[in-house]
């Protein structure tokens, strides 16, 4: 298990996945208590999900 993690650490696929997770989860909690969503917001975490998705396809089909 922990020689995982430092293997996810080094490809930063860690890194992403929270970064992915962590920007997903504050549009939601603003969306929910009804506050508007910044357009830069949703810019950044839309580039950081694609980009972390597009990894993983990449990975997968090398």
């Amino acid at each position: 298990m922990r020689d995982k993690l430092i293997d996810l650490w080094k490809t930063s696929s860690l890194i992403q996945g929270v970064m992915a997770l962590a920007g997903f989860g504050v549009i939601c909690y603003l969306a929910i208590i009804g506050r508007p969503i910044p357009e830069i917001l949703a810019a950044l975490v839309g580039t950081i999900v694609g980009y972390y998705f597009g990894t993983k396809r990449r990975q997968n089909s090398v």
